[in-house]
């Protein structure tokens, strides 16, 4: 392939975004589920505390986690991403589960 050709189909490919926009973004969403997760564990911790339920903190946090990885897989296909997502769904079904049965 020559340069053109190689130039030409990286534009199309980056035609939405650039690698400055792509970068922020996933920084972004990073720092989306870094702060859910600390927010989330402040609010564990008071619950536990003064003797609250919480089960549905910690599945707002793993319904977070599989939200990211589902957009994730649907813009590649990584084993990362379908290990990480298969986790997160399990702690998020027991967390429901949980919180649905017990309350707690």
């Amino acid at each position: 392939m020559d340069k053109e050709k190689i130039l030409e189909k990286s534009r199309k490919e980056n035609m939405r975004q650039d690698e400055m926009e792509r970068t922020v973004q996933v920084e972004g969403e990073s720092f989306s589920l870094i702060f859910v997760f600390l927010v989330g564990l402040v609010i564990l911790i008071y619950n536990r505390l003064h003797d609250l339920p919480s089960s549905q903190v910690l599945a707002m946090f793993w319904a977070s986690c599989v939200g990211s990885r589902v957009y994730r897989l649907t813009k590649r296909k990584n084993i990362s991403d379908i290990i990480t997502g298969l986790i997160s769904l399990a702690f998020l079904v027991f967390c429901l589960v949980r919180y649905f049965t017990q309350g707690r």
